[in-house]
């Protein structure tokens, strides 16, 4: 049984730089083998931690016509997608109904006002934000959260960095403007499935890190190993789960793995349904993403996930904006968005 590491970030704080370097190695070893790790010691307040939960459980618990008051009109990547209004499967070969979970997304908080942030393409990553009216802690919970995992995540940056023998601000320009993400989620308990169908169906990010806090735990989350194998994945109490998503896989030259994973139904849920708080990681819109390193490792397991002419198996460049928001509009369609609860495969 495979099993995920646990990293101990302190020494990233509080270390010296052969301490740093150490921890380096240790996360260059975590993402060759799965791509999935456990972090603690993120100086994240849990504090925050527990009070954005809690307000993403009271916005959930709103009734459905509350919720659709902030669906967004478009796939934009903002406000709230209902319960079947996302297919994560259909960026990969594996073909299965839209997912049985329902989520909210913001995008950046702080934008500003040059032509890059307000116009096509670079624009839409930088949409307003839809606030819903309740509750009433809802929006300075999440604009909080997605700050401060900025933050950590800009800090696994520049540890990505240094376990490539790079300066640690190596990343820094080509993230000083990202186009990162916050989603949070609900899988309702107990769903009746249907034919091939998830709670989240077996996909891959799309970024660079993907930083996940669910409740410690066997919650459905599973990855697959390089075996083929899928592996539980337990959160810690105080940290986070992280992986690698599709961007960073191409930056490393296939060294690092952005891991197949999905959500599968367990017997013992949480109280009205699990809750996800998911960061996703991603540069600059114009930055064009391919190997900083000559040693291209050729990854396998990655072939059958994709059609054979898709950027994902090759690692010729490709531009982070049309490449993760591509992808997030082949998942969520106007359609879904349109009719909540209908959408077949």
């Amino acid at each position: 049984m495979t099993q995920l590491r646990t990293i101990d970030l302190t020494p990233m704080y509080e270390g010296d730089e052969g301490n740093r370097i150490a921890l380096a190695a240790e996360l260059d070893a975590a993402c060759r083998e799965i791509g999935f790790f456990a972090v603690v010691g993120t100086r994240i307040e849990p504090e925050l931690v527990s009070s954005t939960r809690a307000s993403v459980r009271s916005f959930f618990e709103l009734p459905l016509e509350a919720k659709l008051e902030v669906k967004p009109a478009t796939s934009n990547g903002r406000g709230y997608v209902p319960v079947e209004g996302e297919a994560l499967s259909y960026t990969t070969s594996f073909a299965a109904p839209p997912d049985l979970k329902e989520s909210f997304s913001i995008g950046p908080i702080e934008v500003g006002s040059d032509p890059y942030f307000r116009y096509e393409p670079s624009g839409i990553a930088f949409a307003p934000n839809i606030w819903p009216q309740q509750p009433a802690s809802f929006e300075a919970d999440l604009r909080h959260y997605y700050e401060a995992l900025a933050g950590l995540a800009d800090d696994l940056m520049a540890l990505t960095a240094r376990s490539f023998s790079l300066p640690p601000d190596w990343f820094a320009a080509k993230a000083d403007r990202p186009t990162s993400a916050l989603r949070v989620l609900h899988y309702p308990p107990r769903p009746v499935l249907g034919d091939r169908q998830f709670p989240a169906s077996p996909h891959t990010d799309y970024g660079t890190w993907t930083i996940l806090k669910k409740r410690p735990g066997l919650t459905g989350l599973q990855a697959q190993a390089v075996s083929g194998e899928w592996v539980d994945v337990v959160a810690p109490a105080d940290g986070f789960v992280v992986n690698v998503g599709d961007l960073l896989m191409r930056w490393t030259g296939g060294s690092w793995l952005s891991t197949l994973h999905r959500v599968v139904p367990v017997d013992e849920v949480e109280e009205g349904g699990e809750i996800s708080l998911v960061f996703f990681h991603q540069p600059n819109w114009d930055v064009v993403v391919y190997p900083f390193t000559d040693d291209v490792v050729h990854r396998p397991e990655v072939d059958g996930r994709y059609a054979a002419d898709s950027a994902e198996r090759h690692f010729y460049g490709v531009t982070v904006g049309e490449f993760v928001f591509g992808k997030y509009k082949a998942t969520v369609s106007d359609e879904a968005l349109s009719t909540p609860g209908t959408a077949s495969a």
